[in-house]
């Protein structure tokens, strides 16, 4: 893969605690993150979610608990109009049974523990941009495949999910029309989990 570049990309951070924000905001832009939106409640998360169109969004646990993962289940079925296949971490400062199930039911891409380092943070942000989990489509879930094996005689539907981080993340280096590839790959994306979802 070709290095990244993420000066392109559009985060948020909702985080209720202004240490904590400062600490994810400062090791992004060690990361090369330049657009970072930084809001401390589930309200402004909202706003940006929807006026944004954030590439990749670093939630605290803290900042709304079921929630946020309300929130973010109704963006993954897109029943309020966003971009259902924005990019998710959600960060916590300690991990249970029941966080690590509704952070798995909700359909966030990955949990990242407090505290973090930069380089954790950028192989995280790497994953998402080189390996990120094909989304399964059911009628109560979507969201990234969580099973290391695929049974294929189940009915669950996966989908490539549009990826607009990595679309930033190498733009630079493919010299590409982001704006044309994004609209013709979220499009499509729509598309399929709208099919599925009817299905």
């Amino acid at each position: 893969m070709e290095d990244p570049f993420y000066d392109l990309a559009d985060v948020v951070v909702c985080d209720p605690v202004t240490s904590n924000r400062a600490a994810t905001r400062s090791a992004l832009h060690t990361l090369g993150c330049r657009r970072i939106e930084i809001v401390a409640d589930l309200n402004h998360l909202r706003d940006a979610l929807d006026e944004q169109h954030p590439d990749l969004a670093l939630c605290d646990i803290s900042a709304g608990g079921q929630e946020l993962c309300k929130l973010i289940q109704d963006v993954r079925q897109d029943s309020d109009g966003y971009n259902p296949f924005v990019a998710f971490i959600i960060t916590a400062w300690a991990m249970n049974a029941d966080l690590l199930a509704q952070i798995s039911n909700c359909g966030a891409d990955d949990l990242l523990l407090r505290p973090f380092s930069t380089a954790l943070l950028g192989q995280r942000i790497e994953s998402l941009v080189d390996r990120r989990k094909r989304f399964v489509v059911s009628a109560d879930y979507v969201g990234p495949e969580r099973r290391e094996v695929h049974r294929s005689a189940s009915n669950v539907v996966l989908i490539d999910a549009p990826n607009s981080i990595r679309i930033k993340a190498l733009a630079r280096a493919k010299s590409q029309d982001i704006a044309g590839s994004w609209d013709a790959e979220l499009q499509s994306g729509c598309m399929k989990l709208n099919m599925e979802k009817a299905r």
